[in-house]
């Protein structure tokens, strides 16, 4: 047993000592809480649902990564990022069961910038080595509650496998960014880099300049279609927006614009169980824009977000005919606050709040309108290490 233990000893100081000469960090934060959801479907016969669970990830996304960087000499370095997503309150991966489903990145950074290869954040989201989209309070997590593309629309997806990422190195406050993703290798029909499977692409640029922050992305999904098949229209996205911190108050406003987009839904405020009206309602292409003004201000120790959120859209006539040949319109809006407390520098408290309305209007008599809406709060733990 004492022999076993020196060669365990032993074992775990050469480990050590490597990841110190390769300057590898572990780190991870882990967040699990109680959550509360309501939705009232507006659908004769569907009760509302409501549902109150332990959950993870309320707050900020569980996860365990692995960080690591080399000098080469000349301003050079290379480096990588390794990162788990999980669900803390069963223990499972939360990330189809990929091993490193939240990033998997190798990069290089110089004096051109930094380039990315791998598995990462899109620009137009706050998770990420090379995500930019912090257009809310919200930053990387709070649930339906912080979720920014309810209102954004274009349903593009927060990660993408088979990733380039750049980075531009800083002018006057300026920095440039650029993304394209391959697409995704699958079981099926679609093959990295073929129209059999969706491409993503993305430029964006942002400023800061004391306590100014600007943001503005494009991005696109390049739609996949079979060969020998029509190519459908593409999504398109704009977005734009920026905030000003003015030490008692942090106010933001941002505004997106979209086109051939995939639409969302707030906690499968669309999904009866395979009763009358389910999400395929909102499948189709849509055209419209999204508005979110908001704010974070310090609050007795803490920090307070508020956010209020308008969406209109209009689905395309040919992609809504199975349920109405006239096409649909949907207005959304959303209302929101939160409050984190930190009891330590790496352990905090929180709590939110939100609310979530649709109008769905048919432009046909023959269907009956929709306006489901609903409310979500949760209260948890997090800590970071």
């Amino acid at each position: 047993m004492f022999k076993k233990s020196l060669i365990a000893v032993a074992a775990l100081s050469a480990l050590a000592g490597s990841a110190m000469a390769a300057d590898v960090t572990i780190y991870g934060r882990i967040d699990t809480g109680f959550r509360y959801s309501n939705v009232d479907y507006d659908v004769p016969g569907v009760d509302d649902k409501s549902t109150f669970e332990m959950s993870s990830g309320n707050y900020t996304g569980n996860r365990v990564g692995i960080k690591g960087s080399e000098d080469l000499g000349n301003g050079m370095t290379v480096g990588f990022v390794l990162e788990n997503g999980f669900d803390s309150d069963d223990g499972s991966f939360d990330s189809n069961e990929d091993l490193f489903g939240r990033e998997a990145l190798l990069y290089v950074e110089g004096d051109f910038g930094k380039v990315g290869f791998g598995r990462m954040g899109i620009l137009n989201s706050t998770a990420g080595s090379f995500a930019i989209g912090n257009f809310t309070p919200w930053g990387t997590g709070w649930g339906a509650v912080g979720d920014q593309s309810l209102i954004f629309g274009a349903n593009i997806g927060s990660r993408w496998d088979n990733m380039i990422s750049y980075r531009s190195p800083e002018f006057a406050g300026v920095q440039i960014h650029a993304q394209y993703s391959f697409g995704a290798n699958t079981t099926g029909d679609e093959v990295e880099g073929k129209t059999t499977t969706d491409r993503y692409y993305a430029l964006g640029a942002t400023y800061k300049n004391g306590g100014l922050n600007l943001i503005g992305i494009v991005d696109s999904i390049n739609e996949k279609h079979a060969a020998g098949t029509e190519d459908p229209n593409d999504t398109l996205r704009v977005t734009i927006g920026g905030s000003y911190d003015f030490g008692v108050v942090k106010p933001y406003l941002s505004a997106a614009y979209f086109k051939d987009a995939r639409m969302k839904s707030w906690m499968d405020s669309y999904n009866t169980e395979g009763k009358t009206g389910t999400l395929d309602q909102l499948k189709g292409d849509w055209d419209g824009y999204g508005v979110i003004i908001g704010a974070s201000a310090p609050l007795v120790g803490g920090t307070a977000h508020m956010t209020i959120g308008y969406m209109d859209a209009e689905a395309q006539k040919d992609y809504v005919a199975t349920f109405d040949p006239n096409g649909a319109d949907l207005t959304r809006y959303t209302f929101a606050i939160g409050y984190e407390y930190p009891l330590s520098k790496r352990t905090k408290v929180y709590a939110d709040a939100g609310y979530f309305k649709d109008e769905m209007d048919y432009n046909s008599k023959d269907w009956i309108d929709r306006d489901p809406e609903g409310y979500q709060a949760a209260v948890g733990l997090v800590h970071y290490f």
